[in-house]
């Protein structure tokens, strides 16, 4: 008993690896052909806008185009400009890879000396990248920024012991977020500001740390930073890291694992453990609470389009069902037992959902019932943890054993590939 709720406990928290439409948040969409720069893709939010995708899938299953083993791991995938990048672990060591997003074929890896966590191996966070540098963080708390070329350290900064800030008791799995200068981070209790290139930090808060990561959103006319943080939920403007607003989120080990969602000027926050799913109203350095649900997330963060949320909702970290609720008011649409826990995103009112067994599940994004349009076998073994990534025609997936697979959607060549 004591060792399956040990690993239930574990591994909600191995993640924090998706939104809402232009409509919903208020903020604007990139143009099409965009790329997939960082976890949550980039506005955040879990949305692809990508259209002309391959949805009617064969029978007998996707094209791998390619895959990697990259070692053990839940870190999501990053895509810019024609390379996809990604974090492993090899021995005692994390290592950063860059792959070309065509062949697999590997451009450049770097690898250094990390702890290895107690609660599942490998790193959990999302590399970011932009036109100059990659920045990943490890399970034990090293950031790290690597030229894009070489891949070679600009700089490095342990944040334990650097910043003095206290490691979370499952370590540490916020994925870093590029917003003008700086670079964001969900730890401490109200979030890390480091500048983007030196590693210098710009603003910090003491405490705990959570496990979900920063999403940036417009509150007024400040540019702020919305964070599921150990015990609470704030809101902190990013110019100097002032808390603008707060509530408590208590949940058992500080495990707030889910993204906050952006609608408009108000929040949704979703947590397990019977802690639940709240609208929250954001108001004059205020909050209020708008609906509360029962339902929560235990780490996948859910979707949000046209007024209604998906969520892959359960009380624990193996089973999960998949629901549809209006954000208006909380209440359930629909629900479709036990699809598995895993993560989502959506992309031209489709969902695509990575379950935890290795199922890519293809369905409507509709409030009117669950459709189901397409599924593919991708892993017949290991676990699933963390969303796929559907960027310039392709999907890609891995697993926590290691195995990164890329998989082709953009159409008429499709056919079937050699099994991962």
């Amino acid at each position: 008993m004591l060792a399956r709720q040990s690993a239930e406990i574990a591994l909600l928290c191995l993640l924090c690896f998706g939104v809402a439409t232009a409509g919903d948040s208020g903020q604007a969409r990139p143009p099409a052909g965009f790329d997939w720069p960082n976890w949550r893709g980039p506005t955040h939010d879990g949305i692809s806008i990508e259209t002309g995708w391959l949805t009617t899938w064969p029978k007998d299953g996707l094209v791998p185009l390619w895959k990697a083993e990259v070692g053990p791991g839940h870190a999501g995938v990053a895509v810019r400009d024609g390379k996809a990048y990604i974090m492993g672990r090899e021995a005692r060591q994390d290592i950063v890879f860059c792959f070309s997003a065509d062949s697999g074929a590997i451009i450049w890896k770097y690898a250094y000396a990390a702890g290895e966590s107690a609660y599942g191996r490998g790193p959990r966070a999302t590399p970011a990248v932009d036109g100059k540098a990659v920045y990943s963080v490890s399970a034990d708390g090293q950031a790290i920024c690597l030229d894009v070329v070489s891949g070679q350290p600009v700089w490095t900064k342990n944040l334990c012991r650097g910043l003095n800030l206290p490691m979370p008791r499952h370590d540490f799995s916020t994925s870093p977020v590029l917003e003008g200068d700086l670079l964001l981070l969900n730890m401490g209790m109200a979030g890390l500001a480091l500048d983007r290139k030196t590693g210098k930090a710009v603003w910090k808060s003491s405490g705990d740390s959570s496990y979900s990561s920063p999403v940036p959103f417009n509150l007024g006319d400040k540019r702020c930073v919305a964070l599921a943080a150990a015990t609470q939920f704030a809101v902190v403007d990013m110019a100097n890291g002032q808390k603008i607003a707060s509530c408590d989120r208590q949940i058992r080990d500080n495990a707030n694992c889910a993204d906050p969602v952006i609608v408009g000027e108000s929040i949704l926050l979703t947590s397990g453990y019977d802690v639940g799913t709240s609208l929250v109203e954001i108001r004059a350095g205020s909050t209020t609470v708008v609906w509360k649900g029962k339902y929560g997330c235990v780490y996948a963060s859910p979707v949000m389009a046209a007024g209604f949320l998906y969520a892959l909702v359960g009380a624990g970290w193996e089973r999960a069902d998949l629901v549809c609720v209006n954000i208006k008011d909380g209440s359930e649409k629909w629900r479709q037992k036990n699809v598995g826990s895993g993560g989502l995103i959506i992309a031209d009112g489709k969902l695509l959902i990575l379950a935890r067994t290795g199922d890519l599940i293809l369905a409507d994004a509709s409030p009117a019932s669950y459709t189901e349009l397409a599924r593919t076998k991708v892993f017949t073994t290991g676990t699933c943890w963390n969303g796929p990534v559907l960027c310039n025609g392709r999907i890609y997936v891995r697993n926590d054993k290691g195995t990164l697979v890329c998989l082709d959607v953009r159409g008429a060549r499709n056919t079937r590939g050699p099994e991962p």
